[in-house]
Order: C-alpha cells, then structure tokens, then sequence
C-alpha cells in the first residue's frame, strides 16, 4: 500500500511540474535555436523561424559589403540579436514584442556614377515623373504595335535616368543567377492577358533586383509574380536593340 502511494504521489508531482513549466508564457515567444547556429543562414528563412515561434518585431539590417558573392551568399546572415543580445540561448522566453535584429550580406545598391549625378543635380531641373498623362513620347512608346523599334533606342536615350510610370503587368520572373533573393523580371505596358499575347511597346526588363526593390516587406510580395497587373514607377537606364529589352530600375511596384 505505502508503494502504491508514493507511486502516485511521484506520478502527481511530474504531472505538476509539467503543468508549471507551460504556464506563466502568455504573451512570450521562445528563441527557436542560439545565436551561433542562425549565422550562415539565409535571412528570409531566419525570419520565418522567429515568426513562427511567435515573435513578432522582427527587424532587417542590410551589410552592403558584397562585390562577388561567392565567398558569403547574397542573404547570408551575419548576426541575430534578440533584445540587444547577439549571443541568446536557445529555447529562451522573450516578450514577444521584443525587438529582434536580423543582420545579412547583400550587395550594394546601383548608383549612377558621381558625373552623371553631378549632371543632373546642377544643369536640370528638378523633372517630374513621366507618364502617358504629361508625356506624348511616352503615351506613343507603350502603344506602338512593334517588339523592337528605333524609337525605343531614341527615348532611352533622351531620358536616361529618369522616372516614368504606367500600368503594366508581369510576363515573366526568374531568380537572378543562382541568387535566393535576388530577381529578373520581364514587364509589358497594359492589362495581362496570356503567354501568348504580346502587349503593345517594348519588353521591359528589371535585372538583379532584390526583394526591397519589389516592396516594403520582408519577403517577395504576393502579388510580384507572372500574370499580375501592377502599377510601375522605374528608372530608365537603356536599351538594347540587339535582344529588344528596354532596361529599367525599379522605384516602386504597386499592385492594381
């Protein structure tokens, strides 16, 4: 009988215990593994880690220290901290609000050269964006019926690096290289309507552009894939009458 008792008090007293170490967590999240072990990573699945362990301030530092890629991956994170703490233990409790700091390895943003902005900044004024609204070359551009035209050459030129706008859609979305996060898309002027429809004006083409030139989130938006109708502000930059691609730089992609 004595044996049987101090069976069932042992069998109440784990019963206990275990109830005490899940209460007392509401409102915490709990680090999914230490410090250490996130470095290498690649920072979108470091981010979903700590999303889905309930954390929810999650940060982006960005080093803009890569110039080839091969040593260190574009994305490759350096460091996490979680409330100002780069060496966390795994399975901590934190606020869940707490701020946590995911620093990766990127390359730098494009910049036009120190002359070409010297340029612009003392012999132009300040230039509104162009759209079919305000700029017959434009409005002309985006509704001629033709994959490659000297006109298109001849509007590159006249306003390289300066911002047009219009609606468009995505044809086409690939990874850039061998790149996790970075892209190259194909755009077209107008409603899409299937692959095998050609929209009226040139291809337009965005190269090597990385998921905060897509959007504002953490990751590529929903709405940045083939078939999706979208609002476009970019930067002229050239175009190449041998493949017919008129180069942009995105400044901003809106869904529509």
């Amino acid at each position: 009988m004595r044996k049987f008792l101090a069976v069932c008090m042992a069998i109440a007293m784990i019963f206990t215990i275990a109830g005490c170490g899940s209460e007392g967590h509401d409102g915490e999240a709990k680090t999914p593994s230490g410090s250490s072990i996130q470095k290498g990573k690649d920072y979108q699945k470091v981010v979903d880690e700590f999303e889905s362990s309930g954390f929810t301030n999650i940060k982006l530092e960005k080093l803009d220290d890569l110039v080839t890629g091969w040593l260190t991956k574009d994305g490759e994170v350096e460091s996490v901290s979680v409330d100002g703490d780069t060496k966390y233990s795994a399975d901590a409790w934190y606020p869940a609000d707490v701020e946590v700091i995911i620093t990766y390895h990127t390359f730098p943003e494009k910049e036009t050269s120190e002359t070409d902005s010297e340029s612009v900044s003392t012999e132009e004024p300040a230039v509104d964006i162009l759209t079919v609204d305000n700029s017959p070359e434009l409005a002309a551009m985006l509704s001629l019926k033709a994959d490659m035209d000297q006109s298109y050459a001849d509007f590159a030129e006249a306003h390289k690096n300066q911002v047009i706008e219009f609606d468009g859609c995505i044809t086409y979305l690939t990874n850039h290289d061998n790149y996790d996060t970075r892209y190259d898309l194909l755009i077209s002027a107008g409603d899409y309507v299937d692959e095998n429809t050609a929209n009226p004006g040139p291809t337009f083409k965005f190269k090597d552009v990385g998921v905060y030139d897509l959007g504002d989130g953490l990751t590529l938006a929903d709405y940045i894939k083939v078939g999706s109708n979208v609002r476009i502000q970019a930067k002229v930059r050239s175009y190449n009458s041998g493949t017919g691609l008129f180069e942009l730089d995105p400044v901003s992609v809106e869904a529509r």
